[in-house]
């Protein structure tokens, strides 16, 4: 019972700061895109592709389920997926033509399926494969508390690519802000490359709540300002209201970065809710939620 309360109220704290994230900064909203289709309208779809890592895959986790039982009848999921990619590495690869992917797929005609993958597979072959509606961004683990990865250009040139060859002329694009990673050290024991690891959280300090201090002002700075994003994600937030709550790192990640079991439920919720345009708790059935937890 413990766990399905902080779940909620996590839901709670995080749903209700969908309207400031989305609207803060110079964000506007073009009359010529695709609306977003509201949960239980006939004949309309929602295709999302996101350009991301295990991260990406961890948000995916129920997010068909939960789609087809509060009552959304066309949503198509896909993550392209290489293992711990940045930004720079996903923009390598689509200079390159390289087929380094695998492109896991879901849907609400098949929510209690496991994703459908496609590999190996490059970046063009997944934007030119369907008439995607929003494209979702992430960056890497650590990249997202670094200024420097939202001012390089990066984030911008791998915009124009994606709407250099996405057969929907009005493609939009959102934001998912990740979360950061546990400081917990039979967490991070779990982890071969130490190194690396050691070296990320090192010019943090080796704090959590530093890290994430600098990961949410480097959104506010580059990505709430930014109008080229319909809307930001804030799954790390989530993981932070998660910890906030009764529970302590293991209960949330079930290694060292990916989320536990729990936290994916929680951030598969957030994911729809934001997707869906769903502002109050009130509108959800919950139907999904596991009965362990």
């Amino acid at each position: 019972m413990k766990r399905i309360i902080a779940l909620l109220l996590c839901l709670l704290m995080v749903v209700g700061m969908f309207s400031a994230c989305g609207g803060s900064g110079d964000q506007t909203e073009n009359p010529e895109t695709t609306e977003v289709t509201q949960p239980g309208e006939e004949g309309k779809t929602l295709k999302i592709l996101t350009l991301g890592h295990s991260l990406g895959v961890d948000c995916g986790f129920m997010l068909a389920k939960i789609a087809h039982t509060e009552g959304y009848e066309n949503l198509k999921v896909a993550t392209l997926y290489y293992a711990g990619c940045p930004i720079s590495k996903h923009l390598t690869f689509a200079t390159t033509d390289a087929a380094e992917y695998d492109l896991r797929i879901s849907s609400t005609e098949t929510p209690n399926e496991i994703p459908n993958i496609m590999e190996p597979i490059t970046m063009k072959q997944a934007i030119e494969m369907d008439y995607w509606d929003i494209v979702i961004m992430q960056d890497g683990v650590f990249d997202i508390a670094n200024d420097y990865t939202y001012k390089n250009g990066n984030i911008q040139t791998l915009q124009n690519y994606v709407k250099e060859h996405c057969k929907n002329p009005n493609v939009e694009f959102a934001w998912h802000m990740t979360w950061v990673p546990p400081v917990d050290s039979t967490l991070r024991a779990t982890f071969k490359n130490g190194d690396y690891y050691d070296k990320g959280y090192l010019q943090f300090g080796n704090d959590r709540a530093t890290m994430y201090q600098s990961v949410t002002k480097c959104v506010n700075d580059n990505i709430m300002t930014d109008s080229t994003f319909k809307f930001m994600i804030p799954s790390g937030t989530v993981m932070e209201n998660l910890l906030s709550s009764y529970l302590e790192e293991t209960d949330i990640h079930r290694d060292y970065v990916h989320a536990s079991d729990l936290a994916r439920v929680a951030v598969s919720y957030v994911w729809y809710c934001r997707l869906a345009g769903v502002e109050k708790l009130d509108a959800l059935q919950y139907t999904s939620i596991p009965k362990q937890f």
